[in-house]
């Protein structure tokens, strides 16, 4: 994602996957012919990270990984950074609504984002 700056190195990644992402959320895998081809790491009523690999993305895994998580939950929310546009519109093909938009001044970041929800009808 080239809309964001560069906050932390590779090892630094690796750490907060391994100890905080592991350790605090139900992980999903998607896997083909032995590669991760994405993840989905959930808390209850939130989407927390939902990663697929670039060379993977409009193939589904993350469709299937939002759908395991759905299935799970009644309702979700998770933020998304407003510049990722392909990103709002994968959640918003699946019934994600927009409740808050920030300037991104509460985000590591410091990137504009939005809020979203999804309710099981």
């Amino acid at each position: 994602m080239t809309f964001l700056p560069n906050l932390h190195s590779a090892d630094e990644d690796r750490w907060f996957i391994e100890n905080v992402v592991m350790q605090n959320c139900g992980v999903t895998v998607a896997e083909s012919d032995g590669a991760i081809t994405g993840f989905l790491a959930e808390s209850p009523g939130w989407v927390e990270h939902l990663y697929v690999d670039p060379a993977r993305l409009r193939g589904g895994v993350g469709s299937a990984l939002l759908a395991g998580a759905m299935s799970r939950q009644d309702q979700l929310e998770l933020w998304c950074f407003t510049a990722n546009v392909r990103g709002r519109a994968f959640y918003e093909r699946h019934g994600f609504v927009a409740l808050e938009h920030t300037d991104g001044s509460r985000n590591e970041e410091r990137v504009p984002d939005i809020r979203y929800r999804w309710a099981r009808v």
